[in-house]
């Protein structure tokens, strides 16, 4: 007996009506009792492979799915990325599909932009509305005027956008956000030659040294090198490889280190170049890798010496001893591996600093071998915007030259230094479009919102330009039906592209995006028939994607390439006498740049240096804090040059005395009940200094002073309110 049919002979009408008062809790009692046609067992969950979506690791998840609802999300262990680990922030993407908050149907601005008032609106009126709008910019023939605020991308999605984006005639595409991998190609093209992305083989290194790389927590791929330095440190019997760190902050990652060396900010550089002058003077170096990289050792050796211990110590505040201690590891242990992180690449010498690290893989032979360092193979061709880029754009929006910019997967009102004047440009752009799931901090700003389609609602490939040095393509799929009136940004394209008619419809002809990936796939496969194809699609949907079941051999790098820096000067925005501290920001290990803040579940794990929760803080060294009587928990003013904002302070013994450190990842003015109001974005500190000769971000390169001014700073700790926590762990 069908389904249907036995409601209809039961009268399950009449009875629904007889229990309305309580309908919510009892509206599957009845249908159960005879299996639903769509397969579904009351009781029996489902694993489906897909990729996880909160980072750009890529790593690949099982999502466990039970009588049509998403219950948990863990890794997939057959995902090359991964390996069956997941993190916090991929287990809270249930959190993200079942969020109260989510966009339930598309809205128009109701109100003065920025008011945050909206009236709900059908898709056929909403993609009416952008269609005319978008054919009106092109019959004008200033197709031009019309721009897309992405994150990068890669695989299928960036084929589309690319051939919606040439079709139209837009050429106004930023692609960027926080988490790119422009410093790392910078290096490694001025290093090596290559536009490539490192791979680090964590796990078969016996020696690391990080260079404020903090890959346990945000930098790169955190889960895959998480698990590598497990297997590093614990997975062989015989051997426990050894680790130091170096950056002004004790972060999770350099907590977990045999050694820490708190250099100076901006003197990373130099201490690479005293330790790879240690390393010539006692002639234990790779002499192959130095001639392939064209240079030669008595002549390099020369070039260093002005880098002593001790004038490398007055540099970087790292004692001689420490220097050479550290320098003995990398000539003794092999093999070794050196890193480089957003601590090195947030200053105005990033770019030379890199390069002298990479120095240092080079000396120790560690490029293109087993526990040292690989690249990644190249992701598709304009995945990604450059900071120049994006300074770029901005002046197009302040020249008035963008009259529709929509924005997708980013929240640049909130993640960009208001010192940048993206927002105050945002003003001059007359029509924006979000496509967003929670109503964030650009979407606020919006005439038009989009509700997206969850990541456990879509489709998508995702090609993962960090973390691997083989081919790895992941499939993510749809595991449950949309909550909502959303639907996924690729197949928003391709309907207003039918819409627009002409070269743009031409250039998108697929029904629909799973229809490209399937083509797209099936082109990695070697265009198999249709019916073998047929089978090589239900193993990827079951296994998560499409993997090397081996990684390519090993390949050096083209010689002759490497050039010493000319100079490692830094230079920070605020004169020292009236900003003495430096100011570090760092991405937090749950929210990152933000874009997790609206998930409780992050909101409520304890920072793992500070046990801090749903909070924002400033990290001060106690001999600084006690200075300027500072008290833990007090309510500090925290000024530089471009803005002042107050926060609770953390009496902070794992920093210089310097410096300061704030986490990036709160104060949203929206982005749902659990992301807005929390305190105040520390971005508002930053000035515009950056890298002119290489047009680069220097994030780390703003000063800032620090004046108290009361105990209620209402700083809670897990566990503990503020007087508990200052009495119980303080003592206070």
């Amino acid at each position: 007996m069908k389904r249907r049919t036995f409601l209809k002979l039961t009268g399950m009408s009449s009875a629904s009506l007889a229990l309305s008062g309580c309908q919510k809790s009892n509206e599957k009692l009845i249908p159960f009792l005879v299996a639903p046609e769509d397969g579904t067992v009351p009781g029996q969950a489902d694993d489906y492979a897909s990729v996880c979506r909160q980072c750009p690791a890529g790593c690949g998840i099982l999502v466990r799915v039970s009588e049509g609802r998403a219950k948990k999300i863990e890794g997939n262990p057959l995902h090359p990325v991964n390996r069956g680990r997941l993190c916090a922030r991929g287990q809270a993407a249930l959190q993200d599909h079942y969020h109260p908050d989510r966009v339930r149907q598309p809205l128009q601005r109701d109100g003065e932009r920025g008011s945050g008032r909206f009236a709900p609106i059908s898709w056929d009126q909403a993609l009416t509305l952008l269609t005319e709008r978008m054919a009106g910019l092109r019959t004008a023939g200033q197709a031009d005027r019309l721009a897309l605020f992405t994150p990068p991308l890669t695989g299928s999605l960036a084929t589309l956008v690319g051939r919606f984006r040439d079709g139209y005639g837009c050429r106004q595409h930023l692609a960027w956000d926080w988490l790119n991998t422009e410093w790392l190609r910078r290096v490694s093209q001025l290093s090596f030659g290559i536009d490539g992305v490192p791979d680090y083989d964590l796990a078969e290194a016996q020696y690391l040294l990080s260079f404020g790389a903090d890959f346990l927590e945000t930098h790169l791929s955190p889960v895959r090198y998480g698990q590598s330095f497990g297997a590093m440190r614990q997975l062989r019997p015989t051997v426990r490889g050894r680790f130091t760190y170096v950056g002004a902050r004790l972060s999770l990652t350099a907590a977990s280190a045999d050694r820490w060396l708190p250099a100076r900010p901006g003197t990373e550089g130099v201490l690479a170049l005293g330790l790879a002058r240690e390393l010539l003077l006692r002639g234990v170096f790779d002499q192959a890798a130095l001639q392939a990289a064209g240079l030669e050792a008595s002549e390099l050796l020369g070039q260093l010496s002005a880098y002593t211990p001790r004038a490398v110590s007055e540099s970087t505040g790292v004692s001689p001893a420490d220097l050479q201690a550290t320098a003995t590891d990398l000539a003794t242990i092999r093999p070794a591996l050196i890193m480089a992180g957003d601590a090195v690449a947030w200053q105005t010498n990033g770019l030379e600093a890199g390069s002298t690290i990479q120095l240092l893989n080079i000396l120790v032979g560690s490029v293109g071998h087993t526990g040292g360092l690989h690249f990644s193979p190249p992701t598709a061709p304009g995945a990604g915007s450059s900071f120049a880029d994006l300074r770029t754009f901005i002046r197009q929006m302040a020249a008035g030259r963008i009259d529709t910019l929509l924005v997708r997967g980013t929240d640049p009102a909130y993640s960009l230094p208001p010192a940048l004047q993206f927002q105050a440009q945002l003003h001059k752009v007359p029509f924006l479009v979000s496509m967003t799931r929670v109503l964030d901090d650009t979407a606020q700003m919006a005439d038009l919102v989009l509700p997206e389609h969850s990541d456990l609602e879509s489709w998508d490939d995702v090609v993962p330009d960090r973390g691997v040095s083989q081919q790895v393509v992941g499939l993510q799929q749809p595991v449950v039906s949309p909550l909502h009136d959303s639907r996924s940004f690729p197949d928003v394209l391709l309907a207003l592209a039918r819409r627009l008619g002409g070269e743009v419809q031409r250039s998108c002809p697929w029904e629909n995006y799973p229809a490209l990936l399937r083509e797209s796939m099936r082109q990695r496969l070697g265009n198999p028939a249709e019916a073998a194809f047929q089978q090589e699609w239900l193993g990827l949907q079951q296994q998560g994607g499409l993997f090397e079941a081996t990684p390519p051999a090993n390949a050096r790098p083209p010689g002759g390439t490497f050039r010493l820096p000319s100079q490692l000067g830094s230079s920070f925005a605020g004169a020292a006498e009236a900003f003495p501290l430096f100011l570090q920001l760092y991405l937090s290990p749950f929210f990152t740049d933000g874009r997790g803040a609206h998930l409780p579940w992050l909101q409520q794990l304890p920072d793992p240096m500070t046990t801090t929760v749903w909070d924002v803080w400033v990290e001060i060294n106690p001999v600084t804090a006690q200075q300027l009587g500072i008290v833990h928990g007090d309510l500090v003013e925290v000024t530089s040059m471009a803005g002042t904002i107050e926060l609770p302070a953390v009496v902070y013994p794992g920093i210089r005395p310097e410096v300061v450190a704030i986490p990036i990842g709160q104060g949203h003015r929206a982005g749902g009940r659990y992301a807005a109001g929390r305190r105040v974005n520390p971005l508002q500190l930053l000035a515009d200094i950056h890298d002119e000769r290489h047009s680069l971000p220097a994030w780390g390169a703003t000063r800032v002073q620090l004046r108290r001014l009361s105990a209620t700073g209402h700083l809670v700790a897990a566990g503990h309110a503020e007087g508990s926590y200052r009495r119980d762990i303080l003592g206070l």
